[in-house]
């Protein structure tokens, strides 16, 4: 019995709470419903009006030349876009016409050779680098008198030279070669 009370006050509470609050959205919702009825009325008769009328055929005519604009733009551009094609086609015919020409293959001999020209020229300042640096590597030996017999074995020339000489021209060959893969 006691539930059941409490289910009737609820109820009772939430109808004096709510329903207020729905009777205003109801009128706010009522009149915003009368305020558009008013504007579509408003449309509607300045659409049946000589302006309106007016206004409406002005707007049809816009309408017509911008898709006429349009129409004319779309056809401009596709007649350009098929120029620019057949110029396109004929510089590539033109070229391979060249290219075919003995001059174009004289052009293409000439430019063979240049490149020959140039890699021998790099090849040739490798080795000059190369023998430079040889050069620069060479060191001046100045004689002095063995070590006593206490000091160990005596270290000759060749025993210095040759694995620097190595050393040397293994520094060349690995910068010949980065070099030439560049």
């Amino acid at each position: 019995m006691k539930r059941v009370m409490y289910l009737v006050m609820a109820a009772l509470v939430s109808t004096v709470v709510v329903a207020p609050f729905a009777a205003a959205q109801g009128e706010q919702a009522q009149e915003r419903v009368d305020q558009a009825q008013a504007r579509v009325d408003q449309a509607r008769q300045y659409m049946e009006s000589p302006e309106g009328q007016a206004a409406l055929a002005d707007a049809r005519a816009s309408l017509e030349q911008a898709r006429d604009n349009l129409q004319q733009q779309g056809e401009q551009a596709r007649e350009n876009a098929q120029q620019a094609l057949l110029q396109a086609q004929n510089s590539v015919d033109q070229a391979r016409q060249y290219m075919e020409s003995p001059e174009g293959q004289a052009a293409l001999a000439d430019a063979r050779a240049s490149l020959e020209q140039a890699l021998q020229d790099a090849q040739a300042a490798v080795q000059g680098a190369v023998q430079e640096k040889k050069q620069e590597m060479t060191v001046k030996m100045e004689g002095t008198a063995p070590l006593p017999s206490s000091g160990g074995p005596a270290i000759g020339f060749s025993a210095v030279a040759a694995p620097a000489f190595a050393l040397l021209v293994g520094g060349a060959v690995l910068g010949y070669a980065v070099l030439r893969r560049r």
